[in-house]
């Protein structure tokens, strides 16, 4: 994949990546989180309009991204201290005890995803919260590979609903769903009409 020019972001917004008619950034909520969301997201991920972990970030103050790839190794300082839990995909069971401070979500294709876990021993030590795909699949910009692939800030959603309250989830959710509508416009798409 070829990196981005500055001339590939004409007329499209610095931020949500959409183009300026469409431009999400003044309707999406603030959504303030007692938990920490670490976004660890692959460097092809960076300047791609549909990546979900961006919009995320756009919504969640207290949500960082950390981009890696070949030559961008994981900075292990980069998870906080203390108890932080996986989102990924996995036969385990919730974790128990105390609620977690941190949820880390790997931002990549699925087997990009599996890679950067085996790359990453800091992941391995982390508990796994396990998450149940959606029973009515929502609209989405790139259909996952498996029936329980979920995008980014749908695993952040239902893990944050989780942790905190569905109200979260749902905001996310909410935002996510607008996002597709007003790309889907941009791109001639008629699934729905911008709100």
């Amino acid at each position: 994949m070829r990196s981005r020019t500055p001339s590939d972001f004409r007329g499209m917004c610095s931020r949500c990546y959409l183009k300026l008619p469409q431009c999400i950034c003044a309707w999406l909520p603030i959504v303030d989180t007692c938990t920490e969301v670490l976004v660890i997201r692959h460097v092809t991920e960076q300047h791609v309009m549909s990546n979900t972990g961006r919009l995320a970030a756009l919504i969640l103050p207290n949500c960082r991204i950390v981009d890696v790839g070949p030559d961008m190794p994981f900075d292990e300082a980069a998870l906080p201290g203390g108890r932080s839990w996986l989102l990924y995909p996995g036969p385990n069971p919730a974790p128990t005890g105390p609620a977690p401070r941190c949820l880390v979500v790997l931002d990549a294709s699925f087997r990009r995803a599996k890679r950067m876990y085996k790359r990453i021993e800091a992941l391995h030590r982390l508990p796994q919260l396990a998450l149940q795909p959606p029973e009515v699949a929502p609209l989405r910009l790139r259909q996952p590979p498996r029936s329980d692939g979920m995008s980014t800030i749908e695993a952040i959603a239902a893990g944050l609903s989780l942790v905190e309250t569905s109200t979260i989830g749902s905001r996310l959710l909410e935002s996510y769903a607008e996002f597709v509508k007003r790309a889907d416009f941009a791109h001639g798409r008629r699934r729905g009409t911008p709100g």
